[in-house]
């Protein structure tokens, strides 16, 4: 190598070195830290408030209560899927400190979402929530205390933009079917009964094992096996209701449950009881308003499908000649 390449292939190295020193962003974090102060863990309050207005919930033990702006279970699902995405939130870099520039990152405004989360009485994470990044992956954040709008790896954003109403647990009955034991069916002309039969192999020597099986018991008429398929919708239908949408009482109206369309009591083993009453929702021909064991704080807007699965009269548990027919 000449003098010449050699003076040359120096300057290369000097001006690769300074390029590198100045490209070099002195807020870029290379051990990308957590970007709330508490392990999610330990986690027992949390405060949204978005353009749909605010919500606080706590954890008491294992279980999260909407505490403001009324009394009422959690979701458990979207209480999870909460605290993960927190948990995962990572420090990335610094953006800008210019506060003109905070509508343009959503960390201000009515498109920004304010967030507490932290330990109640203890370290309390306040900050806004931006937009996403172009890549979805990460999100414009700005701690309250600060004008420094971060990028964020994470992608709450959907969480905390969710409004208030829909944080309710959805769940109307969550019941074990092999404890059901009788299911009353009650219309206003007409009640069923549906009830559990156990047979030992001491009751009937023919049996290796024992069997259970269902009886229909008709307001007229002798009892009858129900159809396995309509039996079969009844029990799952009690056994999991979900709820689409509430009324509560003092903000919405609540309808007139004197005369129900239908009633369901249901009585499982260990003396348990829950009551379900429907009746129309005046506002829609494809929904119902349920009330479960006749409280009115909270009631229930529920499909046209979970209530035509329970409106079973008697002959509805009996098979139809065409089934018949068929075998």
């Amino acid at each position: 190598m000449n003098r010449t390449t050699a003076i040359l292939a120096a300057l290369l190295a000097v001006l690769v070195i300074v390029w590198a020193l100045v490209s070099i962003n002195p807020h870029h974090v290379t051990v990308k830290a957590s970007y709330i102060s508490t392990d999610t863990s330990r986690v027992d309050y949390v405060h949204i408030r978005n353009k749909d207005g605010e919500i606080t919930m706590k954890r008491v033990g294992g279980t999260w209560r909407i505490t403001d702006p009324y009394d009422y279970p959690a979701n458990p699902s979207y209480m999870q899927t909460l605290l993960r995405k927190i948990a995962d939130l990572k420090l990335e870099s610094l953006i800008t400190s210019n506060k003109d520039k905070y509508e343009n990152y959503e960390v201000e405004g009515d498109e920004a979402s304010y967030v507490e989360v932290g330990r109640e009485g203890g370290t309390i994470d306040s900050f806004y929530c931006g937009k996403p990044s172009k890549t979805y992956t990460h999100t414009y954040m700005r701690k309250a205390d600060s004008d420094e709008i971060w990028l964020v790896a994470g992608t709450p954003r959907s969480s905390f933009t969710r409004k208030p109403k829909d944080w309710r647990d959805k769940k109307i009955l969550r019941l074990d079917k092999t404890l059901l034991e009788r299911v009353v069916l009650k219309f206003p002309d007409e009640t069923v009964q549906l009830r559990r039969t156990i047979t030992t192999p001491d009751m009937d020597t023919t049996l290796a094992e024992a069997d259970t099986s269902w009886l229909v018991i008709p307001q007229r008429g002798k009892p009858f096996k129900p159809v396995d398929k309509v039996m079969n919708r009844i029990r799952n239908t009690v056994g999991r209701m979900n709820a689409m949408d509430f009324l509560v009482s003092g903000t919405d109206t609540i309808p007139d449950f004197s005369k129900p369309l239908l009633t369901v009591d249901i009585f499982l083993e260990g003396d348990q009881h829950e009551t379900v009453d429907f009746v129309a929702d005046p506002d829609s021909e494809n929904k119902y308003v349920a009330r479960k064991n006749a409280n009115e704080d909270t009631v229930f807007l529920v499909y046209q499908s979970t209530f035509n699965n329970l409106s079973k009269r008697a002959d509805d548990f009996k098979e139809k000649e065409q089934e018949k027919k068929a075998k």
